[in-house]
C-alpha cells in the first residue's frame, strides 16, 4: 500500500525496518525512541510520554495528552494525520508486545476504514489490515496468511492460496482462516459486506 504518513509507535520492535517509512512521520509516545534510533526525525510528536525515553528534537512539533484519557497515543496520531488530511496510513511497532494494545490497534483499524481510512500495522514479524467489503491482493511471500472474521460472520473468497475457498461464511468464533499459505504469485482476498482482520506473518 502507499501511504501519505507514516505513524511509529512503541511495540517491541528490534527489526525496525526504515524503509517503510513514507511521507509524514508522526511518533506516537514510545515510538519516538525507534525513530531517532533508525536516523528518522518526525515531523510531530503525540502522546502521554510516559514510554519515550528520548527528549523531542528541537523544531518538532509536540502534543501532549494526559495519561487519563480515553484514546491511545496510536489512535491520537491518527487522529491528527486524518484531521491534517492523510488517509492512507501505516502504523510501525504497533503488533506484538502487549496484547492489550494490538487488539486496540486492530479495533483502530475498523473505526480508520468505517471512516474512509485506509491503514495497516506493522509489528517485528507480522503485517495486519482490515478489509470492509472489497477485494485485495497480497503479493506471495515466505509465510503464513491468516484471515479472520472480525463482524459475526463474513462471506469469504480467498483464490492464489493452499486452502482456497469460494463464497465460505467465516464466523468470529471460530478461527477457519488460520495459518494459510499463498501458492501463486499473489492471494485474492473478497469479502463481502463484512469486515475482515487479516495478517501476513513471516
Amino acid at each position: 500500500m502507499t501511504v501519505d504518513c507514516t505513524i511509529v509507535c512503541g511495540a517491541p520492535c528490534s527489526l525496525f525496518d526504515k524503509k517503510l517509512i513514507e511521507g509524514f512521520v508522526i511518533c506516537a509516545d514510545g515510538g519516538l525512541d525507534y525513530a531517532l534510533g533508525a536516523g528518522i526525525t518526525p515531523d510531530i510528536c503525540v502522546g502521554d510520554f510516559d514510554s519515550a525515553k528520548s527528549p523531542v528534537p528541537s523544531g518538532t512539533e509536540c502534543i501532549r495528552a494526559l495519561p487519563e484519557k480515553d484514546e491511545t497515543d496510536a489512535l491520537l496520531a491518527a487522529n491528527i494525520a486524518v484531521e491534517r488530511g492523510y488517509s492512507r496510513l501505516r502504523f510501525l511497532c504497533a503488533a506484538g508486545g502487549r496484547l492489550g494494545h494490538t487488539l486496540a490497534n486492530i479495533q483502530m483499524l475498523y473505526g480508520l476504514k468505517k471512516r474512509g481510512i485506509s491503514a495497516e500495522l506493522f509489528g517485528e514479524h507480522e503485517r495486519v489490515e482490515l478489509i470492509l467489503d472489497e477485494t485485495v491482493t497480497i503479493p506471495r511471500f515466505d509465510g503464513y496468511l491468516s484471515v479472520f472474521a472480525y463482524d459475526r460472520k463474513a462471506e469469504i473468497t480467498e483464490r492464489g492460496v493452499k486452502y482456497a475457498v469460494e463464497n465460505r461464511v467465516f464466523t468470529n468464533d471460530f478461527p477457519l482462516g488460520v495459518s494459510n499459505e499463498i501458492v501463486e504469485d499473489f492471494a485474492e482476498i473478497t469479502v463481502k459486506g463484512c469486515a475482515v482482520v487479516v495478517e501476513e506473518y513471516n
